[in-house]
């Protein structure tokens, strides 16, 4: 095979994989419709329960970790929360969100926040106890707040 001709064939395929939609996680902002495929990704047990007007998934990770996501009533997850002796995968996660994480995170070092009237985040541990929540307080429930958050 003619090297150029296959090096485009190569870069192509990258192209289309890099371009391919993923609609397998219950990410933050997203709706709930794909928490099993997290459930299973992350190879976690799953736990559902209501709360302030929000449905509550609780993932248990094997390590140990638990991820809880907070849906509203039309299915999106508005929140998130973290915590245990390892960090989850937070680009799965804070999916869309996942860049500000990391452009406040190369301001800090160890715990940090980013607080907005979009968005807040707050992330902090060190190893074997992490801990950090995300929340898009206006797409919340009224009456629903920071201090709802299991932390």
């Amino acid at each position: 095979m003619n090297t150029k001709k296959h090096h485009i064939q190569i870069t192509a395929i990258l192209l289309l994989i890099g371009l391919a939609p993923s609609f397998s996680h219950a990410e933050l902002g997203s709706n709930t419709t794909s928490v099993l495929a997290e459930q299973k990704e992350f190879n976690s047990q799953l736990a559902t329960s209501n709360q302030n007007g929000a449905t509550v998934y609780t993932l248990t990770l094997p390590s140990g970790t638990v991820i809880q996501e907070y849906a509203s009533a039309n299915g999106v997850i508005f929140a998130l929360s973290w915590s245990g002796p390892e960090l989850p995968n937070l680009q799965v996660i804070l999916g869309n969100y996942f860049k500000d994480y990391l452009a406040g995170i190369k301001q800090s070092r160890g715990a940090f926040s980013i607080n907005t009237e979009n968005l807040v985040i707050q992330s902090a541990g060190m190893m074997g106890a992490f801990q950090g929540f995300a929340l898009l307080p206006k797409q919340a429930p009224v009456g629903f707040t920071i201090k709802n958050l299991a932390q």
